[in-house]
């Protein structure tokens, strides 16, 4: 699990303990016990830290939110792109913890769940629309769909990380398939699609929002 070096204090080890246990056995499985053992604290500590352990999934997801937003600023900045993937294929044990977190958080259908979700979309939205202000991202109309759309594709190469790796032959079971094998693989056609885009011309998205045009006016077909 990442953390600043000085992020070090027994309540960050009691987070970092908790974060690893939720991904692993899930919110529901995972006990206070069970990450106070981890942390090398009594559960009591636990407790005093955070409350209640609905209270320290909370600072669970707080922290890996801020671990996203900082990965996803980097990425909208052309210059530190290159340093995020490094870190990654250098470091990709850093990144476990993370990724499996993620990975059970969004599978758990409740209320945190659903929150944590709909974090990952406003950070992305605010991205977006950083990116527009500084001309690295093109203009779009519903800025809000947009993220979600985005959002959605990178959580789902998370989520269905075993079957790309199998599909494209790349190693790294450790991660439920993700890991640099798969990053070498998708990195460069994500960005290129990304960059170019996929159709040569309009004709798709014209007839889209033509048939969609025309489903909000269903009398506009046989208007004189």
């Amino acid at each position: 699990m990442r953390s600043d070096a000085e992020d070090l204090t027994t309540r960050a080890r009691i987070r970092d303990a908790a974060i690893r246990h939720f991904g692993r056995d899930g919110f529901a499985r995972a006990t206070i016990r069970d990450v106070a053992a981890a942390a090398g604290v009594s559960p009591g500590l636990v407790i005093h830290h955070f409350g209640t352990k609905a209270g320290l999934r909370d600072a669970c997801d707080q922290h890996v939110l801020a671990q996203t937003a900082t990965q996803g600023r980097e990425k909208a900045d052309p210059r530190s792109t290159g340093h995020l993937i490094q870190d990654y294929l250098n470091h990709p044990d850093q990144y476990t913890d993370e990724i499996t977190y993620i990975r059970r958080t969004l599978s758990d259908e409740s209320e945190a769940g659903d929150a944590f979700f709909d974090a990952v979309v406003r950070q992305t939205e605010d991205i977006v629309r950083a990116g527009m202000d500084a001309g690295t991202i093109r203009k779009f109309d519903d800025v809000r769909s947009t993220a979600v759309v985005i959002a959605s594709n990178s959580l789902s190469i998370l989520m269905l990380g075993r079957h790309l790796s199998r599909t494209l032959g790349t190693a790294g079971p450790e991660t439920h398939g993700i890991g640099p094998d798969l990053l070498r693989q998708l990195a460069l056609p994500a960005l290129e699609i990304y960059t170019h885009g996929f159709y040569t011309d309009s004709q798709f998205l014209d007839a889209a929002r033509d048939a969609l045009q025309q489903n909000t006016n269903p009398g506009r077909e046989h208007a004189p």
